[in-house]
């Protein structure tokens, strides 16, 4: 397990800000239209909703005989979002499942690969404001 603590977390947290918020927040300017808009820097999810999703996971590799081994966290962007326009063109993170990949000469012998027939996790909850830094 690979812990940071508050001073590292702290550190991420303002190297993001300072390397990529800046031009994330420009594009979403440019794309909403609004002067000043502020890109998401975070997202939240319950610790109930992160273990239920966990256990959906196990239980759909058992059912597709799929070896769950991880998750992937990929960082998106909301294009339109059931209607939420609150979240459109900000930034967000989520989950989908991986398993061992076969490894081959070909492929550069990577060690997962995603499970696309299993759904990922997504609908976190931005940080308030979307763009406060760590810790909120």
């Amino acid at each position: 397990m690979s812990k940071i603590n508050f001073k590292e977390a702290q550190e991420l947290n303002q190297n993001f800000i300072k390397t990529r918020s800046k031009a994330l927040d420009k594009i979403v300017e440019i794309e909403t239209g609004k002067p000043k808009q502020k890109d998401a820097i975070s997202s939240w999810f319950s610790l109930a909703e992160l273990k239920e999703y966990i256990a959906y996971v196990e239980e759909q590799g058992k059912l597709k005989n799929v070896d769950v081994n991880g998750l992937r966290v990929y960082f998106g962007a909301y294009a339109s979002f059931e209607n939420d326009v609150s979240k459109k063109d900000l930034s967000t993170v989520f989950f989908v499942p991986t398993q061992a990949k076969i490894k081959s000469e070909e492929d550069g012998g990577g060690d997962n690969s995603d499970i696309t027939d299993i759904d990922g996790l997504n609908r976190g909850v931005l940080g308030f404001p979307p763009s406060a830094t760590y810790p909120q």
